[in-house]
C-alpha cells in the first residue's frame, strides 16, 4: 500500500488557534440559562393549572351552596355544609380558607325571593414564586328560595 507522503506539521497560526479554541464550560452556562427559564415556565404552568382547578371548585361550591340555601330557606349552616362537601371533593383545594356569605332580598327569606351566595377562597400556590405566592377567588350564585325561612 502506498501511503500519502507525510507533510511536516507547521505550528498553528493565530487564525487557526482562534477557530479551533473552544472555551470550557460554555455548554454548562447555556444549559443554566435555558434550564432556569424552562423551570420558571414549568412552575408557572403548575400555578396556572392549580388556579384553574381551584376556580372550578369555587364556582361549583357556590352553586351547591345556593341550591342548598334555596331548599332550606336561606339556612347558612346548610349552605356551608354543601360548600364544604364540594371543597372536600375538589382537587388541590383546602376547605379551611373559604368563606360563605348568604344574602337574601327580604329578611327573613321568603319563598321565591332571590338568595345570593358568595364563596370567597384564598390559598397559597403550590409552586411559590416571588411575585406569585397566594391567589384569591370569588364566585357568586343566585337562586330563588323554595320555601320560607323557619
Amino acid at each position: 500500500m502506498d501511503y500519502p507522503p507525510r507533510i511536516a506539521s507547521r505550528p498553528a497560526g493565530p487564525r487557526q488557534l482562534a477557530h479551533t479554541y473552544r472555551p470550557h464550560g460554555q455548554a454548562l452556562v447555556e444549559f443554566t440559562l435555558i434550564g432556569g427559564l424552562f423551570l420558571l415556565l414549568l412552575l408557572g404552568m403548575v400555578n396556572i393549572g392549580q388556579l384553574l382547578l381551584a376556580n372550578y371548585t369555587v364556582s361549583q361550591a357556590a352553586r351547591a351552596a345556593a341550591h342548598m340555601a334555596a331548599i332550606e330557606g336561606g339556612d347558612l349552616a346548610a349552605a356551608e355544609r354543601a360548600a364544604e362537601q364540594v371543597f372536600m371533593g375538589g382537587l388541590g383545594t383546602d376547605s379551611g380558607t373559604k368563606t360563605v356569605i348568604i344574602s337574601c332580598s327580604t329578611t327573613p327569606c321568603r319563598r321565591y325571593s332571590p338568595i345570593t351566595v358568595t364563596v370567597r377562597y384564598e390559598q397559597e400556590f403550590l409552586a411559590r414564586l416571588p411575585i406569585f405566592d397566594t391567589f384569591r377567588l370569588e364566585a357568586k350564585a343566585i337562586r330563588a328560595a323554595e320555601r320560607d325561612a323557619q
